[in-house]
């Protein structure tokens, strides 16, 4: 369930006679009223009475009725309740005369429970945006018991109970007004549980937790601004059994291009910390004692710590509850790209030069999850952030572009922070080219897709996690790709079904696939209109297409390797080159070992070197499995940005074609090469239009 609380959180649920089963494909049913003779719930639900819970299309309810034969159904709300505090649900099954019926319901629905001894989990690490109390939608619990013995067509009223405590912390302060809160510790001091696994009984309303109880709780805040007014934060914890409760407190506040300082005190709770209802709890923030913040950070542009530093476009953080810096004031990896002599292509060669940045902010442009990233700030000429959950706990994977700003707010760069636990490193592959390819030098790749959050094809992840991210040639920055829904989709996909990202609040972003304005902070994709090479880092966000190229004038050593027909002219990593510490975009002929003898071998599967030769082994596998000598690799059909009927759109994306961006241009203005293949084609020298938006496998640097 992903119910908005608008202060804090009390569930009432009305149940109304016909709850919808999801209509037993998870997507919300259109019903405006139940139908005849079928049992309905309305629900409505408040915190503390004056606190609604507005109900969304993605909320869920679980059903337990021994006498409908319901165990654990998830019930989701008709069309109409999406924004409501009555939320309408609806079930298929009948009412019989003459029969009483004992419902039990909890929120949120959990898949696994498969009896009303129910289990879960009430998270240790907690993250708020602002001074919102949206973040506790699913953190809670809530449940009813109701009996009814008379078929009805008026909705059964059913009041959800809380089964935690909520707790409001007012923050007061002077002393700290223009700071920012960046989290609070919770410790309880007389050993009570604050949050862990647990079970719950729907039959008697006993919680129960397990030994791996936590004692502390921790809630991170994102942009919460301190002023002389109280600041209002929230946290959902185990409830306590009325007795008086003492909390040890360590408050982290920050300033910009200041070191965060910790405040520490102890506040008591005298009638303890009931359920089903909001307590408030004061911080006398100003009376605490006070300390400098150790700088635990890693500096990802020297992760080893030996002073080797080297930046990148992109970072990969890969711990839970850690937080990362790297140099803001660099563009990329800081290298010259030198000018090409005499250079014949179709394009420019000029050479790329690297000015220092001297950015004023930093801010989270976009996320594959809420709360992927937490507190991203400028602290002089480095970015910090954390990664979301709890040191030491299972990393929560995605994907997030951080930005720097000017004083006046336009971009001066972007960074891609790649959030997966995977080891990249030792999971690289060395490919042997063949025959006259070998001047190309030693190839050592990545496992897996720039972006991706694991190996393989898609069809064995069940879902979209191989694909990785797209880049258009020569550009630095991600796009999305294609949203699990549409997985097995066909042909040119409507623009909306790309994956949902989220703004640093956790909003979900939407997508402009019809203006022709540029826009630095907001997802454009915009046909008709090409960047400038002074654009090419203030709209990060931005998809453009004019005559096949999505930059105004060719430059060839954008990712810096111009057009050569010297197999060993592989060129170089360049500033706009969108790959890790230690990695590139491939040279040309990275595709030459998946054919017998390394061209192109268009509907010849006898000529490749691949475990499927078939159109439908290829789109049941969602990609094909490659050999390079003794070894194999998974290439999932990634599918591109394409532009169709005068719109940009995903394309082919997931069971038909994999478009893999090298280096280097090709000999046209428009084209640049590729790795392609498909069902029918695998074609080692193939080219496009510059403009397609397309996967990216890293290369290591030797």
């Amino acid at each position: 369930m992903r119910n908005h609380f608008l202060n804090a959180v009390a569930c009432c649920c009305a149940l109304c006679a016909a709850v919808s089963c999801g209509d037993d494909d998870g997507r919300m049913p259109d019903y405006s009223k139940p139908a005849e003779q079928t049992i309905a719930f309305r629900c409505t639900s408040a915190w503390g009475g004056d606190n609604p819970t507005l109900w969304t299309d993605e909320s869920r309810v679980g059903l337990y009725c021994e006498q409908t034969g319901s165990v654990n159904t998830p019930l989701a709300p008709a069309a109409i309740s999406a924004g409501e505090a009555e939320g309408l649900f609806y079930t298929r099954m009948p009412w019989e005369k003459s029969k009483e019926y004992l419902f039990y319901l909890y929120a949120p629905y959990g898949e696994s429970n498969t009896s009303t001894l129910i289990s879960g989990s009430l998270s240790a690490a907690q993250m708020q945006n602002g001074a919102s109390s949206s973040h506790v939608d699913g953190l809670g619990l809530a449940y009813a018991a109701v009996t009814a013995s008379e078929p009805s067509e008026t909705p059964l009223a059913v009041t959800l109970k809380q089964v935690f405590g909520y707790l409001d912390l007012s923050v007061s302060t002077t002393k700290w007004a223009g700071w920012t809160m960046e989290s609070i510790q919770i410790e309880s001091l007389t050993d009570a549980a604050l949050a862990g696994s647990y079970t719950f009984d729907l039959a008697s309303g006993k919680l129960a937790f397990g030994s791996d109880a936590s004692k502390s709780l921790l809630l991170r805040v994102s942009g919460g601004e301190l002023s002389g007014e109280p600041f209002h934060a929230y946290a959902v914890t185990a409830p306590s059994d009325g007795t008086p409760q003492r909390y040890g407190i360590t408050v982290t506040v920050a300033r910009e291009n200041e070191s965060s300082m910790v405040l520490t005190g102890e506040v008591s709770l005298d009638g303890g910390l009931a359920p089903e209802e909001q307590t408030s709890l004061t911080l006398p923030i100003d009376t605490f004692d006070e300390a400098m913040a150790e700088d635990n950070s890693i500096d990802l542009s020297d992760p080893d710590g030996d002073g080797t530093h080297e930046t990148a476009n992109c970072y990969v953080a890969s711990l839970a509850g850690q937080t990362y810096r790297f140099p803001a004031n660099v563009m990329g990896n800081g290298a010259t790209t030198p000018a090409t002599p005499g250079y014949a292509g179709a394009g420019s060669a000029d050479g790329i030069v690297p000015t220092p940045l001297a950015p004023a902010s930093a801010g989270l442009l976009w996320q594959t999850a809420p709360n992927l990233l937490l507190d991203v700030k400028l602290r002089g000429t480095e970015v910090y952030f954390t990664t979301n959950g709890t040191a030491g706990e299972t990393l929560s994977e995605g994907n997030a572009v951080i930005a720097v700003f000017d004083a006046s707010g336009n971009i001066l760069w972007s960074w891609h922070i790649w959030v997966t636990a995977a080891d990249l490193d030792a999971a690289v592959q060395t490919y042997v080219l063949p025959g006259g390819f070998a001047a190309a030098g030693t190839t050592v790749m990545m496992d897996r897709n720039l972006g991706a959050l694991k190996s393989g094809l898609w069809e064995t992840n069940g879902n979209n996690l191989a694909l990785g991210l797209l880049y258009q040639w020569g550009r630095k920055d991600p796009f999305p790709n294609i949203d699990d829904a549409d997985m097995g989709g066909t042909g040119a996909l409507a623009i909306t079904r790309l994956r949902k990202t989220y703004d640093a609040a956790g909003n979900a972003l939407t997508t402009d696939n019809t203006s022709t304005d540029l826009s630095a902070t907001s997802w454009r994709y915009i046909n008709g209109k090409a960047l400038s090479a002074e654009q090419i880092a203030r709209y990060p966000m931005n998809f453009t297409c004019a005559n096949s190229d999505w930059i105004d004038t060719p430059q060839d050593d954008l990712w810096g390797n111009p057009y050569s027909d010297e197999i060993g002219d592989t060129g170089h990593k360049s500033i706009y080159d969108p790959c890790p510490p230690g990695y590139r975009v491939p040279h040309r002929y990275v595709g030459t070992p998946f054919t017998v003898d390394g061209l192109n071998a268009k509907k010849k599967p006898d000529n490749w070197n691949a475990q499927y030769k078939t159109q439908a082994e290829i789109q049941a596998a969602g990609g094909n499995i490659f050999s390079f000598g003794n070894g194999q690799s998974s290439y999932p059909l990634g599918g591109m940005l394409f532009l169709n009927s005068g719109a940009i759109v995903p394309f082919r994306t997931g069971k038909y074609v994999g478009h893999y961006q090298v280096s280097m241009p090709a000999s046209s203005a428009t084209k640049s090469y590729r790795f392609y293949f498909d069902y029918a084609n695998v074609n080692p020298d193939d080219s496009n239009a510059r403009y397609i938006g397309g996967s990216v496998r890293c290369m290591k640097i030797q």
